[in-house]
């Protein structure tokens, strides 16, 4: 389908006059007639009841026409979206992201986006994922980064990047020379939470209800960070990212248990509010994100390099260099 014949049909159907629409167009009489005709041809229907008095829409035209408005404007909105993606000398992007993401993954994407489009005003915003949510639902954030699933009916997400949560604990811990180390093992061991609202002690729950076994005595602490340095102390053990840990690992001030029951799949997603048109900063922040995946994900395996990003908290540029308190 022609989108061209598509314009010229619809300023037909608006003026019901070949000539005066030829006119309008700046074409032939001849030339509005092929495209219609040719329309006609494609769908094998007449678009248009000719008579002595002028012409009239069918009732394949009049199905049409609907259609032909919504393709067009959707051709001219994509078309604008691209002109403004193509420069983006200007604007500004509120990206929200809960404190995993923020805090150890967006920090490359957040430095190449802001050398690569130096007139756009990024703020991140840090908290934990209902926080994160809650912004985007009220429309005070144009993106956000949290670890799904999103399940609130006015948010779409799309997975960007995938993580695990990993069994950790000090190298000098009693479980740390174990061999294989189940869930039960871990009775009577003290396991350090994230707070309420945080994604990362949802799963950890989750995970504990779905193999029947039972939370022993746990500890709740408001930061990733306060949690390693308690797991560091062989104070107990944690769930956490592979990317909050990764640096850890690498220097052998954590280790990673083994075992069926030691690593939680999950993904970090791109969610925005369903159906709202997103800003050209905020389609190309996406676009970055997508694109600099696999980097990311190879941060994290033995040899990879991390890239912490400093907390940004409430309406703070990213990179300020300060640790992010979740809300």
């Amino acid at each position: 389908m022609d989108l061209h014949h598509l314009q010229t049909f619809r300023h037909v159907a608006r003026v019901l006059n070949f000539t005066r629409a030829a006119e309008d167009l700046s074409l032939s009489q001849s030339a509005v007639s092929r495209h219609i005709e040719a329309l006609e041809a494609e769908f094998g229907l007449e678009l248009f009841a000719r008579s002595g008095r002028g012409v009239a829409l069918t009732e394949a035209g009049l199905r049409l026409l609907d259609y032909a408005d919504r393709i067009v404007r959707l051709s001219e909105e994509a078309r604008r979206a691209l002109g403004e993606l193509k420069d983006l000398e200007s604007g500004r992007l509120a990206l929200g992201a809960s404190t995993t993401p923020g805090n150890y993954v967006l920090g490359p994407v957040v430095a190449r986006y802001q050398e690569r489009y130096p007139g756009i005003d990024l703020r991140v915003e840090v908290r934990d994922t209902q926080s994160v949510l809650r912004r985007l639902e009220k429309g005070a954030l144009d993106l956000a980064v949290v670890a799904g699933p999103v399940d609130q009916p006015g948010l779409q997400a799309e997975p960007c990047v995938g993580d695990e949560l990993l069994l950790v604990a000090a190298p000098h811990h009693p479980l740390a020379r174990r061999g294989t180390i189940r869930l039960q093992d871990l009775a009577g061991t003290r396991l350090f939470l994230r707070e309420p609202g945080s994604n990362t002690r949802q799963a950890v729950e989750a995970h504990f209800r779905a193999r029947g076994v039972p939370l022993g005595p746990t500890s709740e602490l408001g930061s990733t960070e306060a949690i390693k340095r308690a797991v560091g102390a062989a104070g107990g053990v944690a769930f956490l990212s592979r990317y909050a840990v990764a640096a850890d690992l690498a220097a052998g001030t954590l280790v990673a248990l083994d075992g069926p029951d030691s690593r939680i799949p999950r993904q970090f997603v791109l969610a925005y509010l369903k159906g709202g048109r997103r800003p050209p900063a905020a389609l190309a922040f996406a676009a970055l994100l997508r694109k600099m995946r696999p980097a990311l994900e190879r941060a994290t395996e033995p040899g990879g390099a991390t890239e912490p990003l400093p907390g940004a908290g409430p309406a703070r540029r990213a990179g300020c260099g300060e640790p992010a308190t979740p809300a």
